[in-house]
């Protein structure tokens, strides 16, 4: 009895141990499909095939786990086909990188390699950065930040009296999350007067501008929400967690969509209208900036993560819809890398919706097919790698009117 009690306990303790074991593998290396990573994992699969072929529930899991090993190796060949043809020397300049569109995009341009010059203008990479990063392993920095260590440690910070701000082309990426605070960074940039606008040849320094769909909408339903003025408000400590749900804190700011108009009208003044490419976004969604084992991570980054992986590039502005925040930033550098592109103003969306009389927002699009969606859960930090360049080029190179 006791023989048979002890194999049992023996059999559970294997089963809940080595399938989140694997999980780990993949939490670890996926995102940038490591080349040691169907390695390990098959090397976990044969354990589990030894130690119990009558189990079903593992069988499925061994299932589940060869479908990701295989599109892991897919995918690998992709990232390293189309790295081939990106550009990695052309100077970088992020602005708003505090926002999560903005570590993801700082993340990425650094973590292309190469001889590219990153840097930031305004504040520093990351607020509390030696804490944030401490006794972080370097596959799980790798993870959170898309870029090793070394890469992020390369990215500088730009100063007003830097002797090549205006001898070197430079791309600058505005990545604000806010209309209001996209349009106070442009006038900042001015006041530093340290962008090259030449006209000549296109020498000049590029632009590459967060925007927002609607913008010529913002009468129309659901943009006229949208565009209500922000109120800022205080602080309040809930936990280890900070959230602005306090008191009102002076007067309301401008509308997020006038914010974005403004920027733009900015922009094309101190760059010039044909060195600025403006992308708009849909609502934002996923991508925040913390992997919590909690309900949200689970309705939310599931949902725009892992639901709705694909993207959909459209001319100007005539959608409205929501956009994944690490497709966005892949899209942004991309631009960035890109400067000469013929694209000047594109709207960026994860999810296209339309607004129906009466019976409201609609999706038109449809989600990621199952198949693409299983295994992965941002709540458990298992999440979908960004959209490959590859596909970027082609979404680029013939956006939808």
């Amino acid at each position: 009895m006791s023989s048979t009690s002890s194999k049992r306990t023996t059999h559970r303790r294997f089963y809940h141990t080595n399938p989140s074991q694997i999980l780990r593998y993949i939490y670890l290396h996926d995102d940038h499909m490591s080349s040691s990573f169907p390695t390990a994992a098959q090397q976990q699969l044969r354990k589990i095939s030894a130690s119990s072929r009558s189990s079903s529930s593992l069988k499925k899991k061994r299932s589940r786990l060869n479908e990701r090993i295989s599109r892991s190796r897919s995918a690998t060949t992709t990232t390293m086909a189309s790295s081939s043809v990106t550009s990695n020397n052309n100077k970088i300049a992020l602005i708003g990188q505090e926002t999560s569109t903005g570590k993801l995009a700082m993340g990425l341009s650094a973590g292309r390699g190469g001889n590219r010059d990153v840097s930031v203008v305004f504040g520093e990479k990351m607020e509390n950065a030696e804490e944030m990063t401490q006794g972080m392993d370097d596959a799980t920095f790798e993870k959170r930040f898309y870029c090793t260590k070394e890469q992020f440690a390369k990215i500088s910070t730009s100063s007003k009296n830097d002797e090549n701000a205006t001898t070197t082309s430079t791309t600058y990426i505005f990545c604000h999350e806010s209309g209001a605070k996209q349009m106070k960074a442009m006038k900042d940039l001015k006041a530093l007067n340290i962008v090259n606008n030449s006209n000549n040849s296109g020498d000049g320094d590029k632009c590459v501008l967060l925007s927002r769909v609607g913008i010529n909408r913002k009468s129309k339903a659901p943009f006229k929400t949208q565009n209500e003025p922000y109120q800022q408000r205080e602080t309040v400590q809930i936990g280890q967690i900070a959230l602005p749900i306090g008191n009102a804190i002076g007067e309301p700011t401008i509308g997020t969509l006038d914010g974005y108009e403004e920027s733009e009208q900015r922009a094309k003044e101190i760059f010039g209208p044909e060195n600025v490419t403006v992308v708009r976004s849909g609502e934002l969604r996923g991508n925040g900036p913390l992997l919590l084992a909690d309900l949200s991570a689970r309705l939310v980054d599931n949902m725009y993560d892992v639901k709705f992986q694909d993207l959909y590039v459209f001319q100007g502005d005539s959608q409205q819809g929501y956009t994944k925040r690490l497709n966005l930033a892949q899209i942004l550098v991309r631009c960035a890398e890109n400067p000469s592109s013929s694209v000047r103003d594109i709207s960026v969306l994860s999810v296209v919706c339309k607004t129906v009389p009466i019976v409201g927002e609609q999706t038109v699009s449809e989600p990621t097919d199952r198949e693409r969606r299983k295994g992965y859960d941002m709540s458990k930090g298992i999440a979908p790698p960004a959209i490959d360049i590859a596909t970027v080029d082609a979404l680029l190179a013939n956006p939808q009117p």
